[in-house]
């Protein structure tokens, strides 16, 4: 236990404070943006050549096909009206960070009673040409 303690808190502390302040800022963005369906702010935080799988198994690559997805998306299933974001993990591995979790979210479909969705993630952090931390892959995985 020990020892599993000492990893955790080590893998812990590579992780850069820059990296920590942009993935929490970008999580933080995500439920608004969802609620809002802004599609373009969620992709926005996508490197140029990121890919998102989601739940379905649809994947897009690169931020215009994301930004489009999930428009696609949020047609589908309607408007988000609260939810949570949380990040169960955070782990650095070589110059990338691995983050995973989970989300909750109440959905309104069109002409549809409220709906509960439970889901859970697995983000690639990496620093892109600028330095800024994107994500460059996102597996979206049902509960």
């Amino acid at each position: 236990m020990i020892v599993l303690l000492s990893l955790a808190l080590a893998a812990s502390a590579a992780i850069p404070a820059d990296a920590r302040r942009a993935i929490d800022a970008a999580n933080r963005a995500w439920l608004p943006a969802m609620q809002q369906q802004n599609a373009a702010a969620i992709a926005e935080v996508y490197a140029d050549d990121g890919l998102f799988v989601a739940a379905t198994g649809d994947t897009a690559r690169g931020r215009p096909a994301i930004e489009q997805l999930m428009r696609d998306r949020f047609a589908r299933m309607g408007k988000v009206v609260t939810g949570t974001l949380i990040q169960d993990g955070l782990t650095a591995a070589g110059t990338q960070i691995y983050e995973w979790g989970h989300a909750d979210l109440e959905i309104v479909p069109p002409g549809k009673p409220a709906s509960h969705f439970r889901g859970r993630y697995l983000t690639v952090w990496q620093r892109d040409g600028s330095g800024r931390w994107r994500i460059v892959r996102n597996l979206s995985l049902p509960e």
